[in-house]
């Protein structure tokens, strides 16, 4: 027993030893985003075609063979992934399964894409990458979820060990990304993009309602304290996004509410989606019959793989409670440490004294030195209300002045909009 004990332990460090680079998030998380946000394109989506389809299915497998072997014998071992942890509700059979449901008709595909960069770096590893895919004349959508460490083109050396999609975001940039996303995901093109890092994702989880927005992400990152791998993992974080999907849809129908969340909601993640475009593929999928039913939103996981995938309630707050004890006993045990657990606002506060001090006289030096906070929107990371909305408020200012020193005014103005965007939507999750 404990030979066969040990030489499962030697098949999970090679695998920990390949897949070793930026061990972090998200989506949604991803991770996700987590308002049912989707869009139309301008022009018409294409038809997906059966043959390029099977296609591509056999070049995948064939490509990703020794992936997929090295992988199974750690997720199919009951004993080894949860031992005899029972939290979860039931078993996903389907969404690694080889066979692929072909669908007639238009896809709308929207790459939801957690990036790992921390506050105020701009590494932009892809850690969670997840594609809306909506079936625009069936109302139906598809989840389709790719575990950040599957080989892809990176362009990088083979020696190196770090061709994988997690990679490519980072060395090749967005296009490239996103080419080698839609080629693993057995899809003809992605539309549309949403990318949020950490900052951002805190701040929906916080708007969504959890009690503790940084635990609930440390859930969704977690691949060792809960047991399993990269693909239950994966396909935890395309759960979340389903089940967030499936209980906030129809407040994006309900009118005024609708439309504010829509548009605060746009303006707290990076996409090139607009609120036009959410709108007319809302009103699409209501006119196709979508009704948010359950049996409405399926999930695959690509490469496909045969596993068992454990559901879990993610919308059960007892439940996330259950799974955070979880993880914290794991790092504790095994000394791991969460990275995330900085002090935000002496940070930003640092940062934020800086840039003031130079508003006057160097504009193009504050705005250099804002952007990235700015973009992340690293102030949703701190947790006291009235700490983060002085943060907030003091870039602001900052942006607003140094814009209006570069004669550049409507810069200026859309930063203001942006900021009372969220403040409006922070103030609806308060109602």
């Amino acid at each position: 027993m404990d030979k066969k004990f040990s030489k499962k332990k030697k098949i999970k460090n090679r695998i920990l030893i390949h897949f070793l680079l930026f061990i972090i998030l998200l989506f949604a998380s991803g991770l996700s985003i987590y308002f049912g946000i989707f869009s139309v394109p301008n022009s018409s989506p294409s038809i997906d075609n059966s043959k390029s389809i099977d296609s591509t299915i056999k070049a995948t497998r064939s490509k990703d063979t020794n992936f997929i072997k090295a992988v199974l014998p750690d997720s199919t071992d009951e004993s080894i992934t949860f031992s005899n942890y029972k939290d979860y509700l039931a078993y996903d059979k389907q969404a690694g399964n080889n066979s692929y449901a072909r669908f007639t008709g238009r896809r709308i595909n929207i790459a939801i894409t957690g990036l790992d960069s921390r506050i105020g770096t701009t590494s932009n590893h892809a850690d969670a990458n997840h594609i809306l895919s909506i079936l625009i004349d069936s109302g139906k959508i598809e989840i389709i979820s790719v575990p950040r460490d599957t080989p892809a083109n990176a362009g990088l050396d083979d020696s190196t060990g770090l061709n994988k999609l997690t990679v490519v975001r980072a060395v090749r940039g967005r296009e490239a990304y996103l080419n080698e996303l839609a080629r693993i995901a057995m899809i003809d093109k992605i539309h549309y993009y949403i990318e949020v890092t950490f900052s951002q994702v805190i701040g929906i989880l916080d708007f969504l309602g959890y009690k503790n927005a940084k635990s609930v992400l440390q859930v969704l990152r977690s691949r060792k304290g809960l047991g399993g791998d990269d693909y239950q993992r994966c396909y935890n974080q395309a759960q979340f996004i389903r089940q967030t999907i499936l209980n906030n849809y129809s407040k994006i129908n309900n009118g005024i509410l609708g439309n504010l969340m829509l548009r605060a909601g746009l303006a707290l993640i990076n996409t090139n989606l607009t609120y036009n475009d959410a709108q007319s593929i809302i009103s699409k999928l209501n006119l196709s019959g979508f009704t948010n039913s359950p049996n409405e939103i399926t999930i695959k996981i690509r490469p496909p793989i045969p596993i068992k995938f454990k559901v879990y309630d993610f919308t059960n707050q007892e439940l996330i409670e259950k799974l955070i004890k979880k993880i914290e006993n794991f790092n504790i045990i095994h000394n791991e440490k969460d990275s995330i657990k900085i002090d935000v606002f002496s940070l930003l506060n640092n940062v934020l004294s800086v840039a003031e001090r130079d508003t006057m006289t160097k504009p193009k030096s504050v705005i250099s030195k804002l952007k990235t906070y700015y973009e992340q929107k690293a102030w949703l990371q701190i947790e006291n209300e009235n700490q983060r909305e002085q943060i907030r408020s003091r870039f602001e200012n900052c942006l607003v002045s140094a814009y209006r020193k570069l004669n550049q005014p409507l810069k200026g103005k859309e930063v203001k909009e942006q900021i009372n965007l969220e403040r409006e939507l922070f103030k609806l999750k308060n109602k």
